[in-house]
């Protein structure tokens, strides 16, 4: 039986807008965890051209891995795909389009009943009942170029001069971040445990990442049983709705005893030194058979006629 062709399609962190971890070790080892029935290709994306749509389109599937291109978002790379036809691993531009804009996300999850902090405007800081929050850019991703300040010093200044920033309270209390992959026979989505984000001290003000001081991913964090099952059931409940596609990586504040989805990534980066890849290790899931239900989850939309369950 010949093998399918399979190409990973991806952008080197230095093209993307925000520079996200995507180098050319994460391509190798993307490339020694392909199922054995598909042959890898790689291409890096050159351009938004139909001589470069009709060349992904000789391939069985492209296994999105691009996360811009210049100033182009990864959604931005998606709909280009979606319109030229090319079958790719990521979730659509619709999908994405909401999750990616931090103005449509908390309205979309209003709809289905699922909690995330409200946007305040910046004229409305000083009546608010909030006395510390954070500024974030409206399209942003990977936690960067955010800015926590108190009602006592708000950086005027700063804010004014970004571009469509929003800003919301900052949440006190411990945060999440929770993946959804497909289950082993790729019939439907199941969530990983949740892994939890934590300072590696004991300040209040922390944010994924390094920007607000070092913090540490935590598998053994005891959260309560029923916490944590309403967690992954908020989780997987906004992955059906909005559609998403083969994975997403979900991130949760936990305050005051309520749940707060703060964003959701609709393409979780799979370098090694990532979220997504550490969780699914956790689970003795290899990065191979990771692929495999995804690209599973793949063949049944588009080979097999199902009705649109991917």
């Amino acid at each position: 039986m010949a093998l399918k062709r399979i190409i990973y399609l991806y952008s080197d962190s230095t093209f993307t807008p925000w520079k996200e971890n995507i180098f050319a070790r994460t391509i190798v080892h993307l490339l020694q965890s392909t199922p054995d029935d598909y042959y890898p290709y790689v291409t890096h994306f050159v351009g938004f051209t139909p001589e470069f749509a009709q060349f992904l389109k000789q391939f069985d599937v492209v296994f999105n891995v691009c996360y811009g291109y210049g100033d182009e978002g990864q959604h931005d790379i998606v709909r280009w795909l979606d319109a030229n036809d090319i079958k790719h691993t990521a979730s659509n531009y619709p999908a994405q389009s909401i999750a990616k804009d931090k103005v449509q996300l908390p309205t979309f999850c209003a709809t289905i009943g699922i909690d995330t902090p409200e946007i305040i405007a910046l004229s409305d800081i000083q009546t608010s009942s909030y006395n510390r929050f954070i500024a974030k850019p409206r399209m942003g991703s990977l936690h960067q170029n955010m800015v926590v300040f108190d009602k006592a010093n708000v950086p005027y200044e700063t804010l004014l001069a970004k571009e469509e920033l929003i800003i919301q309270p900052y949440l006190a209390g411990r945060e999440f971040t929770v993946g959804v992959i497909p289950t082993e026979d790729a019939n439907d989505y199941m969530c990983l445990p949740p892994l939890e984000i934590r300072p590696d001290d004991n300040r209040e003000v922390y944010i994924a990442g390094q920007n607000y001081g070092r913090t540490e991913k935590v598998m053994n964090h005891h959260l309560p049983a029923d916490v944590c099952h309403a967690m992954q059931a908020a989780v997987l409940k906004a992955h059906r709705a909005l559609g998403l596609r083969g994975m997403s990586r979900t991130d949760v504040r936990l305050s005051d005893g309520k749940i707060y989805i703060l964003d959701i990534n609709t393409m979780p980066n799979l370098d090694t030194n990532s979220f997504l890849p550490f969780m699914v290790k956790h689970q003795g899931i290899e990065l191979k058979e990771l692929f495999r239900r995804i690209l599973l989850r793949f063949e049944l939309y588009y080979h097999q006629n199902e009705v649109a369950i991917y």
